[in-house]
């Protein structure tokens, strides 16, 4: 099986042990059933223990004997069971959808196991759900915008979704320095990138490329197709977890890169890693050093000029070079 995004991957173990409630499934039971290396084990360790814990162990239970963990649906009896703080556990079953929204290839399976949880819930807390549905579904992706532009968006991402799942073309209206452009696209995935989404497309030669999804004006599915190719997916996803889906080359080269942050911005960095390779030391006389691997581009370069006097490139020569030169222009510029 492909790589999988830690979501991707985290709904798929949550509707495998969900869909199966009579099963008993250890961590080798599931990594087996999706194909995941052994390499992934501590993350796949990670994803049950969150699903197992989320809302006090509603959704999934697990049974420890000796040093192996069991997991199974803890949905087995729904029907019965009254939620002392239901709005609260609803809050998670609104989000799941919503999120279906993102993880295009979960979309579906997202959508059949919530329906099938809230055909199992008392017929009140279905009610319930629905209103609460109702209240949230336009705030957890666009939190602050107008309702106008947030029901829109809504409907645009349906329609790109669609097209990925139909492999479809889409006629888009997108939003330029010099004006509006109409043009076919063809759609592979759809990106989240610090509280922006891009769709990810694909040009004729097999280049990609994206589109920041609020400078689409209007979009409609065309009665072109287009053929998936597995090849170009994979490169997409290397573009992404090497952070050079925007701002890099087509083949990112990676190199080592090590950077020392004053130990402040710790928790910031924890909280919001570059890409997936970074790894954060421990803090030391004020300082902390960070390793990632990553391609040498406007976005890298970005990153680390946003931290002004908290970072330090130390390493490779080349980023060095790039800061002297860009600090040359400041003075040049700035200084008296």
């Amino acid at each position: 099986m492909a790589d999988m995004t830690r979501g991707e991957r985290t709904v798929q173990l949550f509707a495998k042990v969900i869909s199966n409630p009579e099963k008993k499934f250890t961590v080798s039971d599931l990594m087996t059933s999706f194909e995941i290396p052994e390499g992934e084990r501590r993350n796949v360790q990670r994803d049950m223990r969150f699903l197992s814990e989320m809302d006090g162990g509603r959704y999934i239970a697990v049974e420890t004997v000796g040093r192996t963990a069991y997991y199974t649906s803890a949905l087995r009896n729904a029907e019965r069971l009254l939620f002392p703080n239901f709005e609260n556990t609803m809050l998670h079953f609104v989000f799941l959808k919503r999120i279906a929204n993102i993880y295009p290839a979960t979309s579906e399976i997202i959508a059949q196991l919530l329906e099938r949880i809230e055909k199992s819930l008392p017929h009140r807390e279905q009610k319930s759900l629905q209103l609460l549905g109702k209240n949230l579904n336009t705030k957890i992706l666009f939190m602050g915008a107008p309702p106008n532009f947030e029901e829109e968006s809504s409907e645009k991402i349906r329609v790109i979704l669609q097209a990925i799942h139909e492999h479809r073309k889409i006629d888009v209206t997108y939003k330029t320095e010099m004006g509006d452009k109409q043009s076919i696209r063809i759609p592979l995935m759809i990106i989240i990138y610090e509280d922006d989404l891009y769709v990810g497309c694909q040009r004729p030669d097999g280049n990609t490329y994206t589109l920041k999804f609020r400078r689409i004006k209007n979009v409609k599915l065309s009665k072109e197709t287009f053929v998936e190719n597995p090849k170009v997916l994979d490169k997409l996803r290397r573009q992404v977890v090497s952070g050079a889906a925007f701002m890099g080359s087509q083949e990112p080269k990676l190199e080592d890169i090590e950077i020392e942050f004053n130990s402040r911005t710790s928790l910031y960095l924890e909280e919001n890693p570059f890409n997936r390779s970074m790894r954060i030391g421990k803090p030391k006389n004020g300082k902390v050093m960070v390793k990632l691997k990553a391609e040498i581009n406007n976005l890298l370069f970005n990153w680390i000029v946003s931290f002004t006097d908290a970072a330090c490139v130390k390493k490779p020569v080349s980023l060095r070079n790039r800061l002297r030169n860009y600090a040359n222009f400041l003075m040049e510029n700035y200084g008296e």
